[in-house]
């Protein structure tokens, strides 16, 4: 810390006044001096008395201040970061110390204690996240178990940086065995690590903990590296559930994975290793013909299976199909607006729009009309599988892939509605012909996009069909239609509900058909919005427009899904899998038919555990986020798992004196141990810091760092300034002056 003074004068006025000022106050002592006073000693004792009064004067009028700068040096930061992984304590090598021992021995390490007189060491440990450690490490004592599950090193020193951003952070000594065990870095095995982008200047030293070996031949161990597996599905769909298994020291040897559903084996299949080390994947067919949460398990029936292969559980919610709306469309027009208000006016549907936006892709369109960037659209089977009908716009054939394509075609397959819209892009494209939803088309394509005036008649058929009946019998003169797409044929099973005239010959405009379990309806315009216009003979409260959509979809929507049109309570989790020391949340909603129905302060809910110990909780109200991003008032209450296993929950409430009953079920399950055998992964520490602009310093030349590590001090300087005229004593000083002046007048009867 260094400091410096200054003096700084502020007069009250300039120089030039202020030494007239003086001279004047001088020659005015002078002449009081000089006529009134005749002894000399008594002459030179007022005038030091004036004198001093007068200089104290001056020191005011001057206003000096001392300016103080102050320098203070701050030290940098200097990180070390210890890997607590289970891993760290792995005997790969009988002739070496553990790897935990090799942290001790580098943390006594004299380097690490000079370290301390030029650095503010800070000590951190990680595995899945990072925690501080206290700074007792110095003095022996490492407060660290290593028994974390998982370790997830790319990440680390990256976290490390963002926690300390904005502070002195000079390097990061990184104490790891680099075996990166978190599935959820993402990215090819050997992709570089980005490590040093979050916090420039800040580099990443790793250290070999283990000397190069000749790994001994492994015992034979079967595990899982992944069971992916569908959390929630709609009841009629076919998803599968796939498992990877891993093998150590398994050449020739084949094992069977079984499923197991509600405790009886679902499906078994042999899978054979021909290396010693290698990965298999198996697929097991799943489907539902009933709603309710279902629990399953994966075995692997070996004697080298660890304990997570003998017995992996996880449940699969099957839903009903809900009275959701997916609309895809190429443009914000008029056909765009008046549907998507005709959809969400029916409060039993729930709609998610998307238009194709710059670039060509489809966005999520929000209820004020505007962009939602966090929604993304899923036409994969499990996104569309949450949704009751399907609506397709006027869009581009190149916007769909044959994957969606074929998507769309096993959702009608399996009970879902369709709606196709015309337009001059989609039905009048070729392409559509070659693609897998022209197998579900009631008409044969393209259909060629015309221009005019159409009118539009109901045929017999649609009289009769509900997406029209009784309502539109007397309507005698719709709107014309001001496009029409004209199509070549129409399907043997499908039927025509409204048709035009066009080229002088009928051609179907609304042509409808079953194709599977489900059902597809193609309107042949882009401008039926002009039914919004009164019609002659038309009598309902609502348009012909908006008729026609609220009865299209009560024709497309199963029945089925009106069930969930009463009181209800429903109790989940966030997710369907838990480790051990996580604490799940459970979560209820309770839904009236009334909105005037009061809820209740709190729900009484049960927990089952594996060992069949009951826990009894309370559902505290909370607001819980929907996936939409929306919130909805409900209940919930933390639970922790004191066991692995499938955990049973069952809240209960009273609704207009009716019980209402929710149950959910979650599983927990014991990380996978770190304990693999395999030696530190060199590769993957020195990717690590030489990305960062460390070093990766072997056995023997563990100091390195001190010579690679380089760093500015940072310096803060403080002012202060401190008036000097501003003071009782300086003030006091001149009022004595003035009144011993006085006084001795006084007493001398001097005027």
């Amino acid at each position: 810390m260094n400091a410096s003074r200054d003096l700084l004068i502020h007069p009250v006025i300039s120089g030039p006044w202020l030494a007239v000022w003086v001279a004047l106050v001088l020659a005015l002592i002078g002449w009081s001096l000089w006529r009134g006073v005749r002894s000399r000693l008594r002459v030179a004792l007022l005038a030091v008395f004036r004198l001093a009064a007068l200089l104290a004067l001056l020191a005011i009028l001057l206003q000096p201040q001392q300016r103080h700068d102050e320098i203070t040096v701050v030290r940098p930061q200097l990180a070390v970061l210890v890997d607590k992984s289970e891993s760290m304590t792995d005997p790969v090598d009988k002739n070496q110390p553990l790897r935990s021992a090799r942290v001790s021995e580098w943390l006594r390490n004299a380097g690490l204690a000079d370290a301390a007189k030029d650095f503010d060491l800070r000590f951190f440990s990680f595995d899945q996240s990072i925690s501080e450690l206290p700074s007792t490490v110095l003095t022996g004592t490492f407060p660290v178990k290593f028994d974390g599950a998982t370790s997830n090193v790319r990440e680390a020193p990256m976290r490390l940086q963002e926690r300390l951003r904005g502070q002195p952070l000079a390097g990061i000594l990184m104490l790891t065995d680099g075996l990166d065990s978190n599935g959820a870095t993402g990215g090819p095995a050997n992709a570089e690590p980005s490590v040093s982008g979050t916090a420039p200047g800040a580099p990443v030293f790793t250290f070999e903990l283990e000397k190069p070996f000749k790994a001994a031949r492994p015992k034979r161990k079967i595990s899982l590296a992944s069971v992916d597996y569908p959390p929630r599905v709609v009841i009629g769909w076919d998803t599968e559930v796939r498992v990877n298994v891993t093998g150590r020291g398994m050449a020739g040897q084949t094992v069977n994975v079984e499923l197991w559903r509600e405790g009886t084996k679902a499906g078994e299949s042999a899978l054979a290793f021909n290396e010693d080390d290698q990965s298999r994947q198996v697929a097991f067919p799943v489907s539902h013909l009933v709603a309710g949460t279902f629990h399953y398990e994966v075995r692997v029936a070996d004697a080298a299976a660890d304990k997570e292969a003998r017995a992996y559980p996880f449940v699969i919610e099957a839903l009903e199909p809900g009275n959701r709306v997916m609309y895809l469309q190429n443009t914000l027009g008029f056909d765009f607006k008046f549907l998507r208000k005709a959809i969400v006016t029916d409060r039993n549907l729930q709609l998610s729009a998307y238009v194709r936006w710059a670039g060509g892709q489809l966005v999520n369109i929000a209820d004020a009309g505007d962009r939602d960037r966090k929604a993304t659209l899923d036409l994969s089977a499990q996104g569309l599988a949450t949704n009751a009908v399907v609506i397709l716009g006027d869009l581009p054939p190149e916007s769909l892939t044959a994957a969606h394509c074929a998507a769309l075609r096993d959702f009608v397959d399996h009970g879902g509605g369709l709606v196709l819209l015309g337009g001059p892009n989609f039905l009048a494209s070729p392409a559509l012909a070659g693609s897998p939803i022209a197998k579900l088309m009631p008409i044969s394509s393209p259909a060629d996009y015309r221009e005019g005036s159409f009118p539009m008649e109901i045929t017999d058929t649609g009289l009769h069909h509900p997406v029209f009946g009784s309502l539109f019998a007397s309507v005698k003169d719709f709107p014309a239609l001001l496009t029409c797409n004209v199509a070549p044929n129409v399907a043997p099973t499908a039927e025509v509900l409204m048709e035009t005239v066009a080229g002088g010959r009928r051609c179907p405009v609304i042509v409808a058909m079953r194709f599977g379990q489900g059902r597809v309806i193609v309107i042949l315009s882009d401008t039926i919005w002009r039914w919004r216009l009164a019609s002659k003979g038309w009598s309902a409260e609502r348009s012909p427009y908006d008729t026609f959509w609220a009865q299209l979809m009560d024709w497309l929507i199963p029945k089925e899904q009106k069930k969930q049109n009463n009181n209800r309570l429903e109790l989940f989790t966030e997710r369907a899998n838990y480790l051990m020391g996580e604490r799940p949340q459970l979560r209820a909603i309770l839904r009236t038919m009334s909105r005037e129905a009061k809820q209740p302060a709190s729900l009484p809910v049960q927990v089952r555990t594996p060992d069949d110990k009951v826990f009894d909780y309370t559902l505290r109200p909370a607001l819980l986020q929907t996936r939409g991003g929306t919130q909805v008032p409900g209940f919930q209450v933390e639970v922790e798992p004191n066991v692995p296993g499938v955990f049973h929950a069952k809240a209960t409430a009273t609704v207009d004196g009716a019980s209402l009953e929710g149950e959910a079920r979650f599983v927990v399950t014991q990380p996978a141990t770190e304990i693999t055998g395999k030696p530190i992964d060199r590769e993957m520490l020195t990717r690590i810091a030489e990305s960062s602009g460390g070093r990766f310093c072997p056995m023997g030349q563990w100091d390195q760092w001190r010579r690679d590590l380089h760093y500015r001090e940072q310096h803060f300087s403080r002012v202060e300034l401190r008036d000097l005229w501003n003071n009782p004593w300086l003030l006091g000083f001149l009022l004595l002056m003035l009144a011993t002046d006085w006084t001795t007048r006084k007493f001398w009867n001097l005027p």
